[in-house]
């Protein structure tokens, strides 16, 4: 299963990074009037992202951007159906750990709070005169961030999902531990 998770996570960030070079040049080339966005899952940062590139003239770019940002939603949503439906198809083990699925769930649950407490103040700091906001106006930053957040995020989710409904199904079926191992 983890061999199945890292195999999956691996072609979607290769995959990830042939969409983003077929921007070229576009990757690395700021998007003029971005206002900053904290989290890439919020559906307001996609927004923000895609109007400012369609504002910008750089329609590729944003077509690139929305069919990275849903496949990473597809890899996130179908490796955590994996992980679901393992422990379902024969036996199993126990595989996430709870420590750094937990660290990284933190994360996510503090990102989703910053992005939502931040960007009143986010919104106002964006109409204060800037001399760059280089990096983090590239589409590269956007598209290797939400790369690498969803892949981290997916396999993650994907073992932890394995282990809540592997301990569901040997408390409701009452299935012996040392029976799987």
């Amino acid at each position: 299963m983890r061999r199945l998770v890292i195999t999956f996570c691996g072609i979607y960030l290769a995959a990830a990074g042939l969409a983003a070079l077929t921007t070229g040049w576009g990757l690395i080339e700021p998007v003029p009037h971005y206002r900053l966005a904290i989290f890439w899952m919020s559906p307001d940062t996609l927004a923000a992202r895609i109007d400012v590139l369609l504002a910008a003239n750089r329609v590729f770019e944003a077509q690139v951007y929305a069919g990275m940002h849903a496949v990473s939603w597809a890899v996130v949503l179908t490796l955590v159906l994996v992980g679901a439906l393992r422990p379902l198809l024969g036996p199993s083990v126990p595989l996430a750990n709870i420590r750094s699925t937990a660290i990284v769930m933190a994360g996510v649950a503090g990102l989703v709070v910053l992005s939502v407490l931040a960007q009143p103040l986010l919104d106002q700091a964006s109409r204060i005169p800037s001399p760059t906001n280089a990096l983090s106006s590239m589409p590269g930053y956007w598209l290797f961030g939400m790369a690498l957040s969803a892949a981290i995020t997916a396999g993650h989710l994907s073992l932890f999902a394995h282990d809540a409904v592997l301990a569901a199904k040997r408390r409701w079926m009452g299935e012996d531990l040392s029976a799987a191992a």
